[in-house]
């Protein structure tokens, strides 16, 4: 008796079932992430740092990027199964077998990314923030809440806590902080180098230096410590430039990946911030925080510089708003110097032109779609704020000199 037939559906149930073994798998992570603090908390301490000093050790010593190979595949691979099967119908399914096979290693290929993306990003969204872990006082509030009111300014307040006592920050906290922001970088300015057109530059390894703050900053921070992996400059800058992106956290390939054609003056505060999310600690807001942290305590005045500028316009547009754009009040403080204002930039008009020579689809769209998809996955991921989250940092800043300059 031929029983191939039956083999064949006993395979094909078994597939089937560990498929929904594997979806169920990455469902119960996702809602525990959801569901419990502790959990995540867990997870970021003792299990992402195994692939940290696993992994990512060996993606590190590549040269360049593969999370941007993947994400090249991972469209190719797509965009083919897409035309296969429209030559399948068009062919009336000459190819149905192939098309099959080929929908099931997609299928499974999907399931593999929906891990990689839930141990290596999405849980790490409902851990406990960088803010809430190192910046607030716990012994006498769970957390500060900053209330909107006419003498408040921002709103500092728990990712994961809701029940939370108040500490408003009023526009005056604001001034202050924004002025000392500005000296800084009015002061360091004049101690960096810049070339006869202006440009700042930097001699030595940007890169290095900037790993090294980051681990100098792990010895004040525990979950900033141990191992770190080598940023790496992205090969398609030219296309983040469009989408005003400076770096990439690839969860894929856990590489910190920067710009190449971004001003010098954004490379060290990115490099951080990216590392930042190599460390488990995901929300921008803290990655902001941990650059700017990282930058100004290194002994490199250029770090320090950019380390200060990195957060200049969060600041300075803050205070702007919360004045009621007046310009009297405004020319009533401390002056961004012209060569601040220069420095703080995201290109130079060299580089946007270069950029818009070689781009196939105007900046404008790329940058509309790139804001939308962003916003849209911190948001499914638990950020209300959206991209908004990045403007957070203003609020953390607060935090952090309260006691010191006011």
């Amino acid at each position: 008796m031929d029983n191939t037939g039956e083999k064949a559906n006993h395979k094909v149930k078994v597939h089937k079932m560990i498929y929904a073994v594997g979806v169920v798998g990455v469902m119960i992570m996702n809602a525990a992430s959801w569901q419990s603090v502790k959990f995540s908390d867990w997870y970021i301490k003792y299990i992402f740092p195994v692939w940290l000093n696993t992994y990512a050790r060996l993606t590190s010593k590549v040269p360049f990027s593969i999370g941007e190979i993947m994400l090249i595949l991972a469209v190719a691979v797509t965009v083919f199964g897409i035309g296969f099967w429209l030559v399948n119908l068009i062919c009336r399914q000459k190819y149905k077998k192939a098309v099959k096979g080929f929908g099931k290693f997609y299928a499974w290929t999907a399931l593999a990314v929906c891990y990689v993306m839930t141990l290596n990003c999405f849980i790490l969204y409902h851990g406990t923030s960088f803010s809430d872990k190192y910046l607030v006082d716990h012994t006498e509030a769970d957390l500060m809440v900053v209330s909107i009111s006419d003498q408040a300014v921002t709103q500092v307040h728990t990712k994961n806590d809701a029940a939370a006592n108040e500490r408003t920050y009023t526009k005056k906290e604001l001034a202050i902080l924004r002025d000392y922001i500005v000296e800084r970088c009015n002061e360091l300015e004049k101690m960096i180098p810049h070339d006869d057109s202006g440009d700042a530059y930097y001699e030595g390894d940007l890169v290095e230096a900037s790993r090294q703050a980051m681990i100098k900053l792990g010895e004040d921070y525990d979950q900033l410590s141990g191992f770190y992996v080598m940023p790496k400059y992205l090969s398609f800058s030219g296309f983040f430039s469009q989408q005003y992106i400076m770096g990439y956290y690839f969860p894929f390939s856990m590489e910190a990946n920067i710009n190449s054609v971004m001003y010098i003056t954004n490379v060290a505060p990115t490099i951080c911030h990216e590392l930042a999310h190599t460390k488990g600690f995901i929300y921008e807001d803290d990655a902001n925080m941990i650059g700017y942290l990282a930058c100004i305590n290194s002994d490199d005045l250029f770090l320090q510089y950019c380390g200060y500028l990195s957060v200049l316009s969060y600041v300075n547009n803050d205070f702007y708003d919360s004045i009621g754009k007046n310009q009297n009040i405004y020319k009533s403080h401390v002056r961004i110097s012209n060569g601040v204002a220069g420095d703080n930039i995201f290109l130079t008009e060299e580089n946007w032109q270069e950029v818009e020579k070689t781009a196939v689809v105007k900046t404008s769209t790329v940058k509309k779609v790139s804001d939308t998809l962003m916003d849209t996955t911190l948001k499914l991921n638990g950020v209300e704020e959206g991209m908004l989250q990045y403007n957070d940092v203003v609020g953390q800043l607060l935090t952090y000199y309260d006691g010191e300059l006011y």
